[in-house]
């Protein structure tokens, strides 16, 4: 997909849709402060805007912060695809969120929390930089030979649970059972336990994306080694245990499958929109 800039598109103020094209297009709600509010798309631009079921939301940021809406002209052949890949990409505030409610909770914050309740048990491996048209991935482990319910497993999945009827965008994508040579078993079982000791399998994969960043999260059987060889970093503002250099060089060599593409983590790459550290 070809490179987009929302902040170097032409666009109109909140107060004046009138002017806006009538023309096919991707649009974002961009605020004063350079935040993506919102990201959606449309077949005749200047229609969609006459009854936007988000123009509430976005007057009532428009009092505070100023919002602009931009656009660029596509053609009607993969509108649909260009909007979700640039959802996925930006994370705009509002969307994936109810469209009711008057409490809009940024990705962020949520993200911080949990990152917050699980410094001492994650470490970041390392970051894979993709080009302008794909997201930067940042790469976490834990401990998988605690199955217990207080272990590090149990711990994301309650955070997942408490968490998840907050109106936010950000959204955990996780596996809820692991498969160990066709045998379904559920995490944290007695089963599981002696399973995933038995066959070092990989159960209880989690993805999340937080402002333009995607971020695996996945058991390792040699976290013990990996603390060896760390130091503290941040992600999204939050200090963290990272492997340094020499250790990355030193777990590339043991465990290639799980560290190729990637590289050593130097600095946060999630940019803090909403909230100061």
């Amino acid at each position: 997909m070809t490179l987009i800039n929302p902040f170097e598109l032409p666009s109109v103020q909140l107060c004046e849709l009138k002017n806006l094209p009538s023309c096919t297009a991707i649009y974002f709600a961009i605020d004063s402060d350079n935040r993506l509010l919102y990201i959606g798309q449309a077949t005749n631009l200047a229609a969609r805007w006459k009854n936007h079921h988000r123009q509430y939301q976005l007057e009532e940021i428009d009092k505070k912060y100023p919002v602009k809406i931009a656009w660029i002209a596509w053609n009607d052949s993969g509108l649909a695809e260009a909007e979700k890949y640039l959802i996925k990409k930006f994370h705009p505030l509002l969307n994936g969120t109810e469209v009711e409610s008057s409490r809009i909770i940024p990705s962020e914050q949520i993200f911080r929390e949990f990152l917050k309740s699980l410094s001492r048990r994650l470490i970041i491996t390392g970051i894979q930089y993709k080009s302008n048209d794909e997201l930067t991935n940042v790469y976490l482990k834990y401990d998988w030979t605690d199955c217990s319910p207080k272990g590090t497993a149990a711990r994301i999945k309650n955070f997942i649970q408490e968490n998840k009827d907050k109106n936010t965008s950000l959204k955990f994508q996780w596996n809820r059972y692991g498969r160990i040579f066709g045998e379904v078993v559920r995490p944290g079982s007695r089963a599981q336990k002696v399973n995933a000791r038995k066959n070092l399998s990989y159960n209880n994969y989690w993805q999340v994306a937080c402002n333009g960043v995607l971020i695996h999260i996945t058991p390792t059987h040699y976290y013990k080694n990996l603390k060896l060889s760390t130091d503290t970093k941040e992600l999204a503002g939050i200090k963290l245990r990272a492997l340094t250099k020499v250790g990355l060089a030193e777990m590339s060599s043991k465990y290639s499958h799980d560290f190729l593409g990637i590289c050593f983590y130097e600095k946060d790459p999630i940019p803090l929109l909403w909230i100061n550290k």
